[in-house]
């Protein structure tokens, strides 16, 4: 019988964890997108970000982006900051036209494990700060239950990941989120959850260098992680496939999603790293994600997995 643990595994200790033992977790197969009405570069809080954003062309990328998951994904839904302002303005919230990144919805919050609640961020940086408000007022609309952020600092699915198919959430941290939050995120999801230092500013989030495409195979850039990280990752997925490291850095390559186990969506020009998915197994489909790039995100990045309310 599969079971699970609330407990917290460091990646500097041996983990204990099997992947046969845990729970099943049903896909989270509802994408949801945050129109990029808004969106632009106007500070400095990555190393990627700088440049000056081509508003049509952004929105050109992120219509095409939104196409490719409404042929590849089971359900995809659309947050338009224009509609939330009303519900946040009343509790004093942050004007959408002051939160261009608003767009990566991946920040905003984390689903439960059943899909049908979030648990909201708590963003690093006063930038993006009012960002989550706008995500609960959504969610809220929609049906999902909505938990309050943890006492320390969390962007959501930009560092916490789940585990395909399986009740366990990997965690990164040391740039933007707090180690101590999976503590208290393990104890109020009930689930294990298995943390990763990120050691550069240029993987200032762990789904910028650690992409998991099925239960047995992720997709990672080693430099981001220490050598006992790397180690934890080793064993617990039976294939860990590499992400070249100039397209890494270059092309947010691993900023990517396996949508089914199979199809897997990428920022274009990183041919390097399409390979490496096709030799694997998967069908790369890669999107121009250049406007975004500049903000450093890409595909990942602009997607939010939930679940789809009965």
């Amino acid at each position: 019988m599969s079971t699970n643990v609330s407990a917290v595994f460091d990646e500097a200790q041996p983990c204990s964890l099997s992947l046969g033992d845990l729970a099943y977790r049903p896909a989270h197969d509802t994408v949801l997108l945050v129109r990029p009405t808004y969106f632009d570069v106007h500070y400095d809080i990555n190393p990627y970000m700088g440049g000056e954003v081509d508003g049509e062309r952004a929105l050109a990328q992120w219509r095409e982006l939104k196409r490719v998951y409404d042929q590849n994904a089971a359900s995809v839904t659309v947050l338009d900051p224009t509609e939330t302002w009303d519900a946040v303005r009343d509790e004093s919230g942050v004007d959408p036209e002051r939160l261009p990144d608003m767009v990566f919805s991946a920040n905003h919050g984390l689903a439960t494990p059943d899909g049908t609640g979030v648990i909201l961020s708590r963003m690093a940086t006063d930038e993006r700060a009012g960002e989550p408000a706008h995500f609960a007022a959504w969610c809220r609309e929609q049906g999902y239950d909505v938990l309050d952020a943890p006492p320390h600092l969390f962007e959501g699915t930009g560092d916490a990941i789940w585990h395909p198919g399986k009740e366990l959430l990997w965690g990164g941290y040391g740039v933007r989120t707090d180690q101590a939050v999976y503590d208290d995120l393990a104890a109020r999801l009930g689930v294990p959850v298995v943390t990763l230092e990120l050691t550069s500013e240029y993987y200032y989030h762990l789904d910028v260098c650690f992409a998991p495409l099925d239960e047995k195979t992720v997709l990672v850039q080693p430099e981001a992680f220490t050598d006992d990280g790397l180690q934890t990752i080793h064993s617990m997925f039976e294939r860990v496939l590499t992400v070249p490291r100039e397209e890494s850095r270059e092309g947010l390559a691993c900023n990517c999603h396996c949508i089914d186990g199979e199809t897997v969506v990428l920022g274009a020009g990183n041919p390097r790293t399409e390979q490496v998915l096709a030799d694997a197994g998967y069908r790369p489909v890669p999107v121009e994600t250049g406007e975004f790039q500049k903000a450093g995100g890409s595909v990942c990045c602009l997607k939010l997995q939930l679940g789809r309310l009965p």
